[in-house]
C-alpha cells in the first residue's frame, strides 16, 4: 500500500474527529484501506465502557451492528478473549485476526458471528492513559479472508488508528457533558492554542489559531468560514507555521501536539 493511499483516509479520519460523523467516515476510510463489511470500536475504563463507532455497508446493517454492539457492551465482552487481552497490552496496538471457530463461547459465537455472518475479524487493541480501545473489523462470508497486506498495515499504522480513536473519545466526551457545543469547542480552541503558542512562540497569534483549528480536525474550509478570512489565506498562513514548526502535515502536526490537547480536555472537564 503505497503513501498516498493512506495518507487521505487517515486525513478523512482526523478532520472528523470530536464529530457526529466520525462513525461513520471512520468506517469509510477503513473500508477504503483494508476493504470491511462492520466495523465496531469500544473505549473503556474501570468505570465504564461504551461505543465509538458501530457501523456496516448498508443501512440495515449498520442499524444491526448498533444493537450488537449495545449486547457486547451489557454481557457480550465478558465472553470475549481479545477483549480481557486488552488488560495485558502495553500502549503498542496489536493486531489479531480470529474466526468465528477460534470462539470457545458457542452462545458468543452464535450472536456475535454466526447470526451477522461474520466469517473474519481483524481487531487492533490497546491501552491508552488508562482506556482500553478495541477495534474489530469483520469481512462477512462470502468475501475472502483479510490478506497479510491488510494485517501489515494494521501493524504499521495501527498506533496512529489508537490515537486517533482515543483522541475522538476523550474530545466527543466532553462535547456531551451538557454543555453548548459551540463555547466548549472556542474554549478548547483557545487553550490547544495558548499550549501551541508557548511550545513555540514564533508563531503569529493567526498561525497558532489556525493551527490549534487543524489539530482539532476543522478543515481549511471550515477554518476560513470560522474566522471570515479567505481559503488561500488560511493556506498562507498554515504553510508559514508549518515551515515555523518544521512540520509537512497535518498528520505530523495532529502527532507532535495530541498529547497537549488531551492535557487540556482533562483541565477542562474538571473545571
Amino acid at each position: 500500500m503505497d503513501v498516498q493511499s493512506v495518507i487521505q483516509p487517515v486525513g478523512d479520519m482526523v478532520s472528523l474527529i470530536g464529530k457526529n460523523e466520525f462513525s461513520q467516515g471512520f468506517f469509510r476510510a477503513m473500508d477504503r484501506l483494508i476493504g470491511i463489511d462492520h466495523c465496531t470500536v469500544f473505549m473503556a475504563d474501570e468505570s465504564a465502557m461504551r461505543t465509538l463507532v458501530a457501523e456496516a455497508n448498508t443501512e440495515e446493517t449498520s442499524g444491526q451492528a448498533r444493537l450488537l454492539a449495545e449486547s457486547y457492551i451489557r454481557e457480550g465482552h465478558r465472553s470475549d478473549p481479545v477483549w480481557s487481552m486488552c488488560e495485558s497490552l502495553s500502549d503498542a496496538p496489536c493486531k489479531v485476526l480470529i474466526s468465528p471457530a477460534d470462539r470457545a463461547n458457542d452462545s458468543y459465537r452464535q450472536e456475535f458471528y454466526v447470526k451477522p455472518r461474520i466469517r473474519h475479524e481483524l481487531a487492533i487493541t490497546s491501552t491508552v492513559n488508562e482506556k482500553r480501545i478495541y477495534a474489530g473489523f469483520y469481512r462477512e462470508e462470502g468475501r475472502d479472508d483479510f490478506s497479510r497486506a491488510s494485517m501489515d498495515f494494521l501493524q504499521n499504522c495501527g498506533s496512529a488508528i489508537i490515537q486517533i480513536l482515543h483522541k475522538h473519545g476523550e474530545v466527543h466526551r466532553y462535547m456531551d457533558t451538557g454543555r453548548p457545543r459551540v463555547l466548549s469547542q472556542k474554549a478548547l480552541l483557545e487553550r490547544v492554542q495558548a499550549a501551541i503558542n508557548a511550545d513555540n512562540n514564533t508563531l503569529t497569534a493567526r498561525e497558532a489559531e489556525i493551527c490549534a483549528s487543524i489539530v482539532l480536525g476543522y478543515t481549511v474550509l471550515g477554518i476560513s468560514l470560522n474566522l471570515g478570512i479567505s481559503i488561500n489565506t488560511v493556506a498562507t498562513h498554515r504553510k508559514r507555521a508549518y515551515a515555523k514548526l518544521r512540520v509537512s502535515s497535518q498528520n505530523e502536526l495532529f502527532a507532535r501536539y495530541f498529547s497537549i490537547v488531551e492535557h487540556n480536555i482533562d483541565l477542562m472537564r474538571h473545571h
